[in-house]
């Protein structure tokens, strides 16, 4: 690849000339903010110091795809410093013009044809021994499909490298349509002042057993296949499933994301409702285009969010990717502190296994159509798609899961048509604390309500108590003004 990135020294060239004061300063400041390590006292992530200690000469401004790949192989592993200048597509061939679905497609795969392969109408009609429908599927539509998403991943998936940092560069820097991966082994990572958008997968894969049941309140829903209006493809369920997060710590430890901005820009899953006909046009059967904005998983490690602005996005963040991983028990601890959920829709985060600080967070949305404990779930399948807004329906913000020891602190929830209940989702947890927080300005009372059946007792004990504070809490009912002020790229 041709190295064409170019070195920020010569950024200020000729900057002793007259009439140059404020060039100049203007530089120094962003070199000292670029040079930045988070603080020894600031979350999980306390002492990372990613490339503040590079050298001029691994000091590097870049404004396309080839230049930051260029910027971070070229680093390898030393201390490295990379700014990024306007807007930088990660889905774009070796001349940075742009590919889309055309460009990475198989010449054999077909979405309709591949709906039609595995409508449930077609492969629902007979169930496994697990009593469920098949979830791996199979035949040339499902492996067109993934040829065609090998080709995409191949080009979009950016691989950063350890002691990196990545700044952007003023009030507009981008990173769009693709993912930057932090994997097992890559240490030492910060990542400020980017606006990352719409890391968009072409290819998503239907997934007919997940969340399938067999629900007889379903008209129709049944084990045995008798005709087209009775059997297993009558029973709710299946879900479309995307690959790319815009922040992948997949494995990674001791990384920093602080005032970023995370959006699906023009093309949020909105545009691409079901496409199945009931009873598989639940609103979470959208043909979903992407998947987390920062997911942390696989054994990933002292992380700290702060001022980070998640925007119109369903499943925003998810820490531990399965119950199965216990191999993640003691690892998976983040801290989230001072960012904005702005019509997200759930994963605010959701946790398994991980010790996760959130402090001083500030939740809004709207839950109309959020499932309601009192209706069954065909009634709340209803519910939804009458009360479906533009955004995405606010459904739960801490997801308590297996092994999860959330420590809630002085956060604000603002949820418009709901309530506490849609601020904590018990999902195989058994304990969760908080103090401080205010939901709807009522002092948040998450106790009573996750404690609502005393079959499933969530304890407040967490097993631990935060000591790293990188600014100490102030009041819930300040947060609002406080996120909306300092959340964000651009707000450096």
């Amino acid at each position: 690849m041709t190295t064409t990135f170019r070195k920020a020294a010569f950024l200020v060239a000729g900057t002793v000339l007259s009439g140059m004061i404020v060039p100049i300063l203007a530089a120094q400041a962003h070199e000292e903010i670029a040079q930045q390590a988070i603080g020894e006292n600031d979350g999980w992530a306390a002492g990372t110091d990613g490339g503040s200690k590079a050298d001029p000469s691994n000091i590097y401004t870049v404004s396309n795809r080839n230049e930051l790949l260029d910027a971070l192989q070229a680093g390898g592993n030393l201390p490295k410093i990379i700014k990024v200048e306007g807007t930088i597509n990660l889905s774009v061939d070796d001349n940075n013009n742009e590919l889309t679905q055309k460009d990475y497609a198989d010449p054999a795969y077909d979405f309709e044809a591949y709906k039609k392969a595995y409508a449930p109408a077609v492969w629902n009609v007979r169930l496994t021994d697990k009593k469920r429908p098949e979830r791996d599927l199979t035949g040339p539509q499902e492996e067109a499909r993934q040829r065609s998403a090998d080709n995409q991943k191949k080009r979009i998936v950016i691989q950063v490298t350890s002691n990196t940092t990545i700044i952007g560069l003023g009030n507009d820097a981008k990173i769009l349509k693709g993912n930057l991966f932090i994997g097992n082994g890559t240490e030492n990572v910060i990542i400020r002042n980017i606006t990352f958008e719409d890391a968009f997968d072409y290819f998503p894969a239907w997934d007919p057993g997940d969340s399938w049941s067999l629900n007889k309140n379903y008209p129709g829903c049944d084990e045995i296949y008798v005709d087209a209006d009775t059997g297993p493809q009558k029973c709710p369920g299946g879900r479309w499933n995307s690959e790319y997060d815009s922040i992948s710590i997949n494995g990674g430890k001791r990384v920093w994301l602080d005032h970023n901005t995370f959006t699906d820009g023009e093309r949020p899953d909105k545009l691409f409702p079901p496409v199945f006909p009931f009873p598989h046009n639940q609103v979470e059967q959208k043909v979903q285009h992407h998947d987390g904005q920062v997911d942390i998983t696989n054994g990933a490690d002292l992380v700290t969010l702060s001022y980070n602005h998640f925007q119109n996005h369903d499943k925003t963040s998810l820490i531990g990717g399965s119950d199965s991983l216990t191999s993640d028990e003691g690892k998976l601890n983040v801290t989230f502190r001072g960012n904005w959920f702005e019509n997200a829709g759930q994963r605010m985060p959701r946790v398994r296994y991980g010790k996760v600080h959130s402090y001083n967070n500030y939740f809004t949305g709207d839950a109309s159509g959020a499932p309601d404990a009192n209706l069954s779930v065909l009634e709340n399948h209803e519910r939804g798609i009458s009360q479906s807004k533009d955004i995405p329906i606010f459904r739960s913000a801490f997801g308590i899961g297996k092994g999860s020891a959330i420590y809630s602190e002085n956060n604000f929830f603002e949820i418009r048509n709901g309530n506490i209940g849609n601020a904590g989702n018990i999902q195989g947890g058994t304990r969760f604390f908080d103090s401080g927080s205010l939901v709807n300005g009522e002092a948040a009372d998450f106790a009573t309500v996750l404690n609502a059946d005393p079959k499933k007792p969530i304890s407040p004990d967490v097993g631990w108590k935060p000591a790293l504070y990188g600014k100490r809490p102030i009041p819930a009912k300040d947060v609002p003004d406080y996120v909306r002020a300092n959340a964000g790229a651009g707000k450096l």
